[in-house]
């Protein structure tokens, strides 16, 4: 048998897209789910320094606040992407090495 590493490196990078495919789904939900939880909190605030309940002071200190719980949320979805992205390395490597385990 032989070692053909054009049709291996288009295994690899079918087995990259597969992982990468099947996160990314999971990826989009929870970002939406960040901004469907801020939603309220933002349109609350939006409202307030339309009607002048509250002033530019107050309003960028509350949008301080929000940016933060928003970056703190976004961490979490920056692990998920580097998982995602482990798991579609380990993926493709698995299919390098069974590659080379059938030629043995």
């Amino acid at each position: 048998m032989s070692f053909d590493i054009e049709q291996v490196l288009q295994n690899m990078a079918g087995a990259i897209s597969s992982t990468v495919n099947s996160g990314d789904a999971n990826i989009k939900a929870f970002a939406k789910t960040i901004l469907d939880n801020e939603k309220q909190s933002l349109k609350e605030l939006g409202e307030a320094r339309l009607l002048m309940q509250i002033t530019d002071v107050v309003f960028n200190q509350e949008i301080d606040r929000e940016k933060q719980v928003v970056e703190a949320q976004l961490l979490t979805l920056q692990i998920m992407t580097k998982a995602l992205a482990q798991q579609a390395v380990n993926a493709a490597i698995d299919v390098f090495t069974k590659a080379i385990e059938d030629v043995i």
